[in-house]
């Protein structure tokens, strides 16, 4: 943030983003942004950005794993033993690997390796 108000400094004061970096490596030396970020930000200023804060992102949605799909999902697995990963994702409307995430099976993939019997 201090390294943002710094840049913007720079740019109302019509320095180039250049100068603006020469003059940030001087001052904050290994602890300096890199040259890309400084011109990213010195180019959202001069196109009259305001805020020194991160636009705000809204993330990836969970709105598949959530206590009542949960619940579901193992109601469904202990209703039907048999049941397979396909049948689920058709009846319940969400994907295998969340479906594996949930029912959590313990299961990890090894390398084969050959290993002497004794």
């Amino acid at each position: 943030m201090e390294q943002r108000a710094v840049i913007k400094f720079n740019a109302k004061l019509g320095k180039n983003a250049s100068e603006t970096f020469r003059s940030m490596q001087q001052v904050y030396g290994c602890q300096c942004l890199g040259r890309t970020a400084v011109f990213e930000w010195h180019k959202r200023f001069l196109k009259g950005r305001e805020t020194l804060e991160d636009n705000k992102n809204s993330g990836r949605p969970i709105l598949v794993r959530t206590p009542e799909m949960i619940e579901k999902v193992r109601d469904f697995v202990a209703n039907d033993r048999n049941a397979s990963l396909k049948m689920m994702e058709e009846a319940l409307n969400i994907s295998r690997e969340t479906i594996r995430t949930i029912l959590d099976l313990g299961k990890t993939k090894v390398c084969a390796k050959f290993v002497p019997h004794t």
